[in-house]
């Protein structure tokens, strides 16, 4: 009885024992939760986070709201350890179809158009003004969509002959330009039309890229461009009730500039959104994160240094505010907020109602050394975000 006593005693102790490494594994997770890091980064959404963790059909958002709404999905899937304060700059695919349109109606300009829409004085236009006059006033009564291709002639230096593309998009009409015969001519074609689709999107991305040559486009910018096809008159564009006869039809396509060269627009819109961490959710977050230059504080002190002329020289000079209480040249919390909204106002005049920043600064308090404010802008000015 003693020895089957004892072996009991043994098997409870032991049971007692094995739950101490248990609570040291709670205590690890418990410091784990707690110590998540305040961390930055950038990051592009997968196909896989569409498809796998957020259980899409497609590798993309429909609205940019929706990315608002699923992002943090991600976001908590991707960076786990992620906490408090933290800041990740997300790059993702919004759908955003832009229909390529068939000519619907072909015009050419008259004389009594140049007339009439014109300066009364030569056969052609030579303002663009004038080419819409005539478009707004005589196609006044088109469904929306319509397309007008129209032929016309153009004075700048010399009368062209054109042929550019007008679109009708809820009430406004979208200009899309067409080719000169001798710009069909440059890009190697005998005849002013492209043989097929996929000569037309080959093509024209190399003669956007000379076209704005000089004039460099925005990554992200879209423009639609109007060509001509010569086949079957599938569209019965002249209403003759034939389908079967041969025609040259103008069509409509976007081409997107993807920061290096011109693609065919595949209706996906690349954007980025900054979302931020508030210690429970990942959310949209609009914060610029910016480190002042030696420029940066010369600004300042061009602007007060009538108000504050020892404390705006020296930080001008020095590329710091100096911030010891018994300098002649002490910079104020309040005086340090007037500054950034002197230089925030410069540097970003256009900031909208609740932009946010980060500014790291150069302080002096007996040595150099790094600060950090959050601002956000109100009506009232930028104001300290704490």
């Amino acid at each position: 009885m003693k020895k089957t006593f004892y072996l009991l005693f043994m098997f409870i102790g032991l049971v007692f024992t094995s739950c101490e490494p248990m609570e040291d594994i709670h205590d690890e997770i418990d410091a784990e939760i707690e110590g998540k890091i305040a961390g930055t980064a950038s990051y592009t959404l997968t196909e896989d986070d569409y498809k796998e963790t957020l259980d899409f059909s497609f590798a993309n958002f429909g609205s940019v709201d929706e990315a608002k709404e699923l992002v943090p999905v991600v976001l908590n899937d991707v960076f786990p350890s992620f906490g408090a304060e933290s800041s990740v700059n997300v790059t993702f695919d919004i759908y955003a179809p832009k229909r390529d349109e068939k000519s619907l109606i072909v015009y050419e300009a008259t004389d009594v158009d140049y007339t009439t829409y014109g300066d009364d004085t030569y056969p052609n236009f030579d303002r663009m003004w004038q080419v819409f006059d005539l478009i707004e006033d005589k196609f006044s009564d088109v469904p929306n969509r319509t397309l007008v291709s129209l032929t016309y002639d153009y004075y700048e230096g010399g009368t062209t002959e054109r042929n550019d593309g007008f679109l009708l998009v809820d009430g406004e009409w979208i200009y899309a330009f067409g080719f000169t015969e001798d710009e069909y001519n440059a890009m190697g074609e005998s005849y002013p039309n492209f043989s097929n689709e996929d000569e037309a999107e080959a093509k024209i991305p190399v003669f956007l890229a000379e076209k704005f040559k000089y004039e460099p486009a925005e990554e992200g910018a879209i423009v639609p461009v109007m060509y001509k096809l010569y086949g079957d008159d599938v569209y019965d564009i002249d209403g003759d009730g034939n389908t079967e006869e041969n025609k040259t039809t103008s069509f409509v396509k976007y081409f997107i500039f993807n920061g290096m060269n011109w693609e065919v627009y595949n209706n996906l819109l690349t954007q980025s959104l900054q979302f931020g961490h508030d210690g429970t959710n990942w959310v949209p977050d609009n914060t610029i994160r910016y480190t002042m230059t030696k420029a940066d504080y010369g600004i300042i002190e061009s602007a007060l240094l009538s108000k504050y002329p020892g404390p705006a020289e020296n930080a001008g000079y020095f590329g710091s505010f100096d911030v010891r209480k018994t300098s002649d040249n002490y910079w104020s919390d309040e005086m340090l907020l007037e500054a950034f909204n002197v230089f925030l106002n410069e540097f970003d005049p256009n900031a909208e109602i609740g932009q946010k920043y980060v500014l790291s600064y150069a302080v002096y308090n007996g040595a150099t050394v790094t600060m950090q404010s959050s601002l956000i802008k109100t009506e009232a000015g930028w104001v300290l975000n704490n």
